[in-house]
C-alpha cells in the first residue's frame, strides 16, 4: 500500500515512504486513524508558532498558549488509551511520563526564565 500515491525511488521510497507506510499500518491494526495525529502536531506547531508573534507577547497569553499546549499533549495520549486496541500498557505510561517531564521543562522555560 502507498500512502502517498506517486512513483518515487532511492532512499525516500526505501526509508521515508515505509516508514510512513509502516505507522500508517500499525494505528489501522490497533484501531486508531492517523490523521488524529498530524492534526494534533499541525495544531501544536500552530500554538508554538503563536507564541512568537509579537502581539501576543505578555506574560498571561504565554501562560495561556503554555497551557493550552500541555493540555493538547494529553489528546494523542488520551485517544490511544481510550480508542485504541491492544495497545500495551507501558506505552500508555511512557506517554504520560513524557507529557510530566515536558510539561515541568516548558513551565520552568516560559514561566520562570
Amino acid at each position: 500500500m502507498n500512502v502517498v500515491g506517486a512513483r518515487v525511488g532511492g532512499f525516500f521510497k526505501h526509508g521515508v515512504l515505509r516508514w510512513v507506510n509502516r505507522v500508517n499500518a500499525l494505528a489501522h491494526k490497533h484501531g486508531l486513524d492517523p490523521r488524529v495525529f498530524i492534526f494534533l502536531y499541525l495544531l501544536g506547531y500552530a500554538i508554538q508558532g503563536a507564541f512568537y508573534l509579537p502581539w501576543l507577547k505578555d506574560k498571561n497569553v504565554d501562560l495561556g498558549l503554555l497551557v493550552s499546549l500541555r493540555i493538547l499533549g494529553l489528546v494523542g495520549p488520551m485517544y490511544i488509551l481510550l480508542k485504541g486496541k491492544n495497545i500495551a500498557g507501558v506505552l500508555n505510561l511512557s506517554l504520560a511520563l513524557s507529557w510530566t517531564l515536558n510539561t515541568a521543562w516548558h513551565v520552568c522555560y516560559y514561566v520562570y526564565l
